[in-house]
């Protein structure tokens, strides 16, 4: 069932439209939650458009520490392709991302006043 379908079923559809225009974050993510949809996707929807890879929920500008990760195949000789990159809040890549000697460290992803 798509999205629409679940919202039109459940009679939200009126207030979700009128909520996406409004840019009404809470009210979206209340009503994906009602219509058993992931709240995330209202990050998708407003335009900011990431979800963490960890948690999967959306990932906003408040969240001025998040991380993007570059991914490719480690012998391939040529760097530029296949690549991926996934999206991550600090706080879940950090704890996710645990390394045997190594972690990732706050201090070197934070905008500061003199970084922003």
């Amino acid at each position: 069932m798509t999205l629409n379908e679940r919202l039109f079923a459940a009679g939200l559809l009126p207030a979700f439209d009128e909520a996406l225009a409004a840019g009404d974050r809470a009210a979206l993510e209340e009503m994906l939650t009602a219509v058993d949809t992931n709240p995330g996707l209202a990050n998708v929807l407003l335009g900011d458009g990431y979800e963490c890879w960890f948690c999967g929920n959306g990932i906003s500008r408040e969240h001025t520490d998040a991380l993007h990760v570059g991914l490719s195949a480690l012998w391939r000789e040529a760097v530029e392709a296949p690549t991926q990159t996934i999206y991550a809040h600090f706080d879940c890549a950090h704890e996710r991302m645990r390394g045997a000697i190594m972690e990732i460290e706050r201090e070197t992803f934070s905008l500061d006043e003199a970084g922003a």
